[in-house]
């Protein structure tokens, strides 16, 4: 019940962090995430975390690199860390999409990962919303995700 409790004040105070920031379209950010996870017959919930850094390449482009935690909330699951690449672009003056590949590592083994996503910009700060796709590749357990997240541009 502590890990809601703190999962959740996070939650609420990651929006005000970035009040005096510019409108953020690379450097480094922080994200927490949430949503749900599936492989063959099994569906479970899943919480996690990212930090990264993106590279504004002009003309809308960003190139960026991450790397993250997710737990999938059930028995006997363990913390999966992933090292991300993402490429992306803008589609509106506050959205981007965007896709990526890297290597997650598991307790069932170590594989690669490809993904596609979206980012919306909130008010005039650094903070975003996101939604992503990521497909995982291990022998013998493929798993997919979608989460959604909160995060902020420093």
């Amino acid at each position: 019940m502590c890990k809601i409790a703190l999962f959740s004040a996070l939650l609420l105070a990651l929006p005000a962090t970035p009040v005096l920031a510019g409108e953020a379209t690379g450097g480094p950010r922080a994200e927490l995430r949430g949503g749900v996870a599936w492989s063959e017959d099994h569906t479970d919930p899943v919480a996690g975390v990212a930090a990264g850094y993106d590279f504004d390449l002009g003309d809308h482009t960003f190139l960026g690199a991450e790397i993250s935690g997710e737990k999938i909330l059930a028995e006997d699951t363990f913390v999966e860390l992933a090292l991300t690449a993402r490429l992306g672009t803008a589609v509106s003056k506050k959205g981007s999409v965007f896709a990526n590949g890297g290597y997650t590592f598991t307790h069932h083994g170590d594989g690669p990962h490809v993904g596609l996503g979206y980012e919306h910009h909130l008010g005039h700060g650094g903070t975003y919303i996101s939604a992503e796709y990521r497909h995982v590749f291990v022998d013998h357990h493929e798993t997919n995700a979608i989460t959604i997240g909160i995060g902020t541009f420093f």
